[in-house]
């Protein structure tokens, strides 16, 4: 049994980067097709964020530096997630070759909260800032031993954030002057590599992974503000629109043991980071007329992303 128990940890920690509960465990019959569901849960530590990006408008070469703004007050570079970590998943196996697949989420959590701004004649509701990660990854992987494995597959990932705003006059009838919403959208996807190697101790196994992907990303940000001047509202729009790549590392481990013949838990960490080299270009529009002033370029930054995972999962196999 536990033999039975070391192979299967091998087999399940093949999944990808960002997952923490893949190395579980339970009896797999080699030579026969095997499925086994899992289900988890737990704590995911979240962050993406902004370096110095230089900005050149088109029209007269103007420069400026800073960070990507994540809120319309320019005060957030970078969006920070802390909380509850959920997820689903399956492995089939067959003799030594196995595959897997699985979707994880973290809740759409307030990264900055809101806020109002007071000036003489308006006053400004600024909504808060709320967002949400998500990725999922397919896997094929091969038994080399019964301890050690080898894995590649393929993986993406989104983070979405979003903010509203308004503005009032301060006159007594207090009359709605801007109402605007900010959001963005970070998407990476790629394939990835790793090997994974698993000790049998006592009823348990405790396995570690290593795993390197090439991901390509892409990210957008979208300001859209409607107007209220004397006359016609206005619809004024501006965009980013940034892309890049990188080279991704990951390191996990996890312990994994069997309850019954068919039921098992599997308790894991994992670590990864990204940092993508982007460069991209700004639009806008006024009444969706394209607007020379919003146009330019926008290169020499990066993006770093970081996701380290606690969780908790069980299993069972068919």
């Amino acid at each position: 049994m536990k033999t039975i128990l070391m192979n299967s940890a091998v087999v399940l920690s093949m999944v990808s980067l960002a997952v923490s509960a893949e190395e579980t465990s339970t009896s797999f019959s080699w030579g026969n097709v095997t499925f086994q569901p899992r289900a988890y849960a737990g704590y995911a530590n979240y962050s993406l964020d902004s370096d110095i990006f230089t900005f050149i408008r088109d029209s007269d070469h103007a420069m400026a530096q800073g960070p990507l703004n994540f809120d319309a007050l320019e005060t957030l570079h970078k969006i920070d997630i802390n909380g509850f970590l959920w997820g689903l998943g399956g492995t089939v196996a067959s003799g030594r070759f196995f595959g897997d697949i699985y979707y994880q989420s973290t809740l759409n959590e307030t990264v900055q909260s809101g806020t109002g701004l007071n000036l003489e004649e308006y006053t400004f509701n600024i909504g808060g800032v709320k967002a949400q990660h998500s990725d999922w990854a397919v896997s094929l992987g091969y038994m080399i031993t019964d301890q050690w494995s080898v894995f590649a597959g393929y993986k993406s990932g989104s983070t979405e954030s979003d903010q509203s705003y308004q503005g009032y006059t301060n006159s007594p009838n207090r009359q709605l002057i801007e109402n605007g919403s900010l959001d963005t959208k970070f998407d990476q996807d790629g394939p990835f590599l790793g090997t994974s190697y698993s000790f049998p101790i006592g009823s348990g196994a405790l396995t570690i992974k290593a795993a390197y992907a090439y991901l390509n990303g892409d990210f957008e940000w979208n300001n859209q503000v409607l107007d209220y001047p004397p006359l016609n509202p206005l619809i004024i729009t501006q965009q980013y629109k940034l892309d890049g790549n990188s080279n991704a590392f990951s390191l996990g481990i996890s312990w994994t043991q069997s309850l019954m013949d068919n039921l098992g838990y599997s308790l894991g960490a994992n670590y990864h980071r990204y940092d993508f080299d982007m460069s991209g270009t700004s639009t806008g529009s006024v009444q969706n007329v394209p607007d020379p002033s919003y146009a330019g370029t926008i290169t020499n930054g990066s993006l770093t992303e970081e996701l380290f995972t606690i969780t908790a999962s069980i299993f069972y196999r068919f």
